[in-house]
């Protein structure tokens, strides 16, 4: 197999797959997270949410790469995908007539000796394995077959210890794998713009480590390697909690880390069943008001608890939370734009389109807001900007003694480089207000009396920060 096929040539015939602007999804693409398929299939519809994977079939699959229109180029954008990296895992399948664990056992847990690695609990896996949890509430375990290859293996410490080991130290190993790992540490993409690069399903981050993180019902994981130092990191919890900052400490010492404090979403997770959605919205605020020191009371809070309300199949009081986050951050995009996927779920189509409009107008890089509006077959505003307009903003804007911004242009298109930082394009929102996609901020750029412009506003993370043209 080479990684420049295209996957059609190993999936049966009767599916149709989706190509755009004459290009062709390859296997690179689905292990880069480049192929421009979405992060998950949008006929995925799970009878059990507490083990949500468990019915979706081969057929499933199929089905939706055969009908699956890209949004998107194919090979310029990292966007990750599950049913990407799952349908890889099912090429394999195919190519080889043998089972993805059966692939990951032969090649991997074999010749490594990690005897605790599977797709499929063992008795005695099962015996010692470690419940999920979310909060204090024991979880259902996930069954990820039809997708494995994005999520099914199950593992130890001691395992993943062995794995790591062996990625630092390939040579030692044998011949075939050390050649495949190689190959997969390798840079494989790379944009200035996301300011991502990617290795074969590895993450390359500062152009140095190698790292994956991830989590299933009740779980989640971190792994990183820097093989010019010879260290690596593995960390596995059974709860739910992300553990990105613990693995990143342990790699560079330095690393700050925040302190933690308990989520105000669990709290109110308990509140909702005991008394109610609507006192517990009292008692949020309340709490929020006297003890605003004690609980973690971040946007993705509610958030996240609104979502689990959502898979749980309480519609109804997961609308009164997404509403509640609305109205604590009404100035953050994402808010509205869960909001609005609420409506949507519950058949409040216009309340939907209303709520991605506002998401997109705080923050117009939502390009999910922009693809469901265009999927409701919405009008969007396209704003297009003169190249002579460009032209008047280009220049050198001092925002802070030592904080910079130059504008450029080139083909039409305006740039943006921050002291010390990359180049990036904006977009243009309106006339004179350009927004970037790699982090969800602005600028606005402003004339003087004459009509020249003179002036610009950066507006990130809260922060209005004006800068005189100087250049």
């Amino acid at each position: 197999m080479s990684l420049d096929d295209p996957i059609s040539k190993y999936l049966p015939k009767t599916v149709k797959v989706p190509t755009r602007n004459g290009k062709e999804i390859t296997l690179k693409h689905l292990a880069t997270h480049t192929s421009a398929l979405p992060r998950m299939p949008d006929n995925w519809s799970p009878a059990n949410a507490k083990n949500p994977f468990q019915d979706y079939t081969y057929e499933n699959l199929y089905s939706f790469i055969s009908n699956y229109e890209l949004t998107r180029d194919i090979g310029v954008e990292k966007e990750y995908s599950n049913v990407g990296m799952g349908l890889l895992g099912h090429i394999l399948e195919l190519q080889s007539g043998k089972t993805y664990e059966e692939l990951v056992i032969e090649n991997i847990a074999k010749p490594l000796q990690m005897d605790d690695t599977r797709l499929v609990l063992t008795q005695t896996m099962k015996n010692r394995l470690a419940k999920g949890h979310d909060g204090l509430s024991e979880t259902e375990n996930w069954d990820i077959i039809t997708l494995g290859g994005a999520g099914g293996i199950r593992s130890t410490v001691s395992d993943m210890v062995k794995y790591i080991q062996a990625n630092i130290n390939a040579n030692t190993i044998d011949s075939k794998l050390h050649n495949a790992m190689a190959l997969a540490h390798k840079s494989a993409f790379k944009s200035e713009e996301q300011r991502a690069e990617m290795a074969l399903a590895w993450h390359i981050e500062n152009g140095m480590f190698l790292m994956h993180n991830g989590a299933t019902g009740g779980y989640c994981a971190m792994s990183a390697i820097d093989k010019a130092s010879k260290r690596g990191v593995v960390v596995l919890t059974n709860s739910n909690e992300n553990v990105d900052a613990i693995a990143i400490k342990l790699m560079v010492p330095s690393y700050p880390l925040k302190p933690i404090k308990p989520s105000i979403a669990k709290v109110l997770a308990k509140e909702i069943k005991v008394n109610g959605i609507t006192k517990a919205i009292t008692f949020y605020k309340e709490v929020k008001t006297k003890q605003a020191s004690d609980y973690n009371f971040e946007v993705e809070e509610l958030n996240t608890l609104g979502y689990q309300l959502l898979a749980e199949d309480k519609k109804d009081i997961a609308l009164e939370i997404f509403k509640l986050n609305v109205a604590e951050f009404p100035e953050a995009s994402n808010p509205y734009d869960s909001l609005a996927e609420a409506y949507l779920e519950n058949g409040e189509e216009e309340l939907a389109i209303q709520n991605y409009k506002k998401s997109l107008e705080l923050d117009p890089a939502n390009d999910n807001a922009r693809d469901v509006l265009k999927s409701l077959k919405v009008d969007i505003k396209e704003v297009t900007v003169s190249k002579e307009m460009l032209e008047s903003y280009t220049g050198k804007y001092q925002l802070a003694p030592t904080f910079a911004i130059t504008i450029t242009t080139k083909e039409g298109r305006l740039f943006l480089q921050a002291t010390g930082q990359p180049q990036f394009e904006i977009f243009p929102s309106d006339y004179n207000t350009f927004f970037l996609k790699v982090v969800e901020a602005k600028v606005e750029f402003n004339a003087n009396d004459k009509g020249k412009i003179d002036s610009m506003t950066l507006f990130q993370n809260g922060q209005v920060l004006p800068g005189k043209r100087v250049e």
